[in-house]
């Protein structure tokens, strides 16, 4: 920690921005896993407070339904990461259990700022600008990932070949790397979306039918 302490500080002193901002990443990623038991601990301490106020005596009525459906909304937040009331959470796990595997969960949690839960139904709300700017952002990003990728060897070349350093290249791979990937991880909300926007579309196109099959023949 502290070689990498050092390289900070002659990097601010030197001002050195590529040096700062590879120091910045390498400290994240390497102290990113400690993060995580903190998240944890703060969602288990929510749901002992709820389980304790649940075994009290003094909880009755219409309070202790209440702390139950809290208790019930806490943990499959805990389970699946997506905070849910009971009605729209079933919703979701209907439209899960009906796309026969062909619809990831993990696309459902993604989708979640996308989703509206009114009057009874579960519906994604995702516009074509939304779309639009998905596929901008997913084709920015597969374009200046490699392009970056290209820059890089070139910088290395130029490195080993001439002991220099063409035209700023390292700035150019770092905001080309970065810009490709915020591209892509920007856009991957919206990806889900559509992907649970179009399942949604082919369970109702698979249930129209058949509510029109079972309706009565009408009187001659």
């Amino acid at each position: 920690m502290d070689e990498f302490i050092g390289l900070l500080a002659a990097g601010l002193q030197k001002g050195n921005v590529l040096l700062v901002i590879i120091v910045l990443v390498v400290l994240f990623v390497l102290n990113a896993h400690k993060l995580y038991p903190l998240f944890v601990e703060r969602k288990k301490s929510r749901l002992k407070s709820l389980e304790a106020a649940l075994q009290s005596e003094w909880v009755q009525g219409a309070e202790r339904e209440c702390l139950k459906k809290q208790a019930e909304t806490e943990h499959f937040h805990a389970a699946t990461g997506i905070m849910l009331e009971k009605a729209p959470r079933e919703a979701l796990l209907r439209t899960y259990e009906r796309s026969g595997g062909r619809l990831s969960f993990v696309h459902l949690k993604r989708a979640m700022p996308f989703v509206r839960y009114e009057k009874g139904e579960f519906e994604i709300r995702l516009g074509r600008f939304d779309r639009w700017m998905m596929w901008v952002g997913i084709g920015a990003g597969f374009v200046l990932v490699p392009v970056s990728m290209a820059v890089l060897v070139w910088t290395f070349y130029a490195w080993l070949a001439w002991d220099s350093e063409s035209l700023g290249s390292w700035k150019v791979w770092v905001f080309l790397n970065l810009g490709g990937w915020a591209s892509v991880l920007s856009s991957r909300s919206a990806y889900s979306a559509n992907r649970v926007r179009r399942e949604i579309q082919r369970q109702d196109r698979e249930v129209s039918p058949a509510d029109d099959a079972t309706d009565p023949p009408a009187n001659p």
